[in-house]
């Protein structure tokens, strides 16, 4: 019995010290999971504290740098609001007052179409002559009176139709200048339309062209290889007028900057027969109808052409042992040309040119005397 006691004793004591270790490992696993969980709550505070100052320095940078950029443009595409408004009330405005001038060039084209009608018939009909017969038979005195009036009278009536061609002509060319005039008026109408509706698009640069010939008997077919040349150049006249030997042309279609570059690349591919891709690609679309015209002005007597910076000139008498140079001219250098008047005169031109660095001036003599199939 006693011996039982001792064994159960033991076994109780047994008992509570597994009890108490146990007790003892699930404390110690409480407390590290505990701390296991302080570090977690430290490690995402710390991370937060991260986030929050990258928040804070991406706000800061916002407001510093992005609003006030933000704010500039608002106030600048606002005074470009208003600028374009301006500008399509301008432009408003100049249609209006280009409609009144297209209806008034209207009015004088069909008083000026009247007018020409009405000559014509007084061309065509002739004018009565009246004779008394009791004057022819009065005696030789009356009758010979009679006879010098009659041709007096188709004298006169000679001299009256001379004067009614001569009018009729002029009115002609007046009514060719009218149309030519409600032709650029309205492609100006259209384009100020087109700006108003697409205020993003470019006015369209207006290019000078000139056209000189010595040789009468060759200026109708300069003048036909010159347009032709234009057209294959990508412009287009606007508007032309002729004085004696010299034909003024308004140009439209593409920069000067442009077709500078196409007008040097050709001119060099000429005079040193380079045929390059890239130089390839910088030449005219239509380089042919350029050659054609350097080739026509080469058979002049003399002749001075020029397509925006494009200068060509074929003199009579050789200049610096020169007959055909051409150029292709800057901005200023254009302005110069013009203000100083020398298209009348191929030999003041070509004086001019053969002064220009070398890089803008070219010998197109032995070019132009070669074979076309060389060229």
């Amino acid at each position: 019995m006693t011996i039982a006691l001792v064994v159960l004793c033991m076994a109780v004591g047994a008992l509570e010290l597994y009890a108490g270790r146990q007790a003892k490992n699930q404390t110690q696993a409480f407390v590290d999971r505990v701390d296991e969980l302080r570090a977690q709550v430290r490690h995402q505070n710390r991370t937060l504290e991260v986030t929050g100052q990258q928040i804070s320095d991406e706000l800061s940078e916002v407001r510093q740098q992005v609003l006030p950029g933000i704010d500039y443009r608002v106030r600048q595409h606002g005074g470009r609001i208003d600028e374009l408004a301006s500008l399509l009330h301008r432009t408003e405005e100049y249609i209006r007052a280009q409609a009144i001038r297209l209806h008034e060039l209207e009015k004088q084209r069909d008083a000026l179409a009247e007018l020409r009608g009405r000559l014509a018939d007084m061309e065509n009909t002739p004018a009565p002559v009246p004779v008394v017969a009791g004057a022819l038979m009065a005696g030789d005195n009356r009758m010979d009176a009679a006879l010098t009036r009659i041709t007096e009278l188709e004298h006169h009536r000679t001299q009256v139709l001379d004067l009614q061609r001569d009018l009729s002509q002029a009115l002609e060319e007046v009514e060719g200048v009218v149309t030519d005039l409600l032709t650029y008026t309205s492609g100006e109408l259209d384009r100020a339309i087109t700006t108003s509706l697409d205020v993003p698009a470019e006015p369209q640069t207006t290019v000078a062209g000139s056209l000189m010939s010595a040789d009468p008997a060759l200026r109708e077919v300069l003048a036909d290889v010159y347009e032709r040349c234009v057209v294959g150049s990508g412009l287009e006249v606007q508007f032309k007028h002729s004085d004696d030997a010299l034909t003024r042309y308004y140009l439209t279609g593409r920069v000067l900057e442009e077709l500078g570059g196409g007008y040097t690349a050709l001119l060099i591919s000429l005079t040193m027969d380079v045929g390059s891709a890239g130089l390839r690609r910088r030449l005219p679309s239509d380089e042919a109808s350029v050659k054609a015209l350097l080739r026509a002005v080469y058979e002049s007597d003399g002749a001075v052409a020029q397509i925006g910076p494009l200068v060509v000139v074929r003199t009579r008498e050789p200049v610096h042992g020169m007959h055909m140079v051409g150029a292709v001219l800057t901005h200023v250098q254009s302005l110069e040309f013009e203000q100083m008047g020398l298209l009348r005169d191929p030999a003041a031109v070509a004086a001019r040119l053969s002064g220009l660095p070398a890089h803008q001036f070219w010998d197109l003599t032995a070019w132009a005397g070669r074979p076309p199939s060389g060229g």
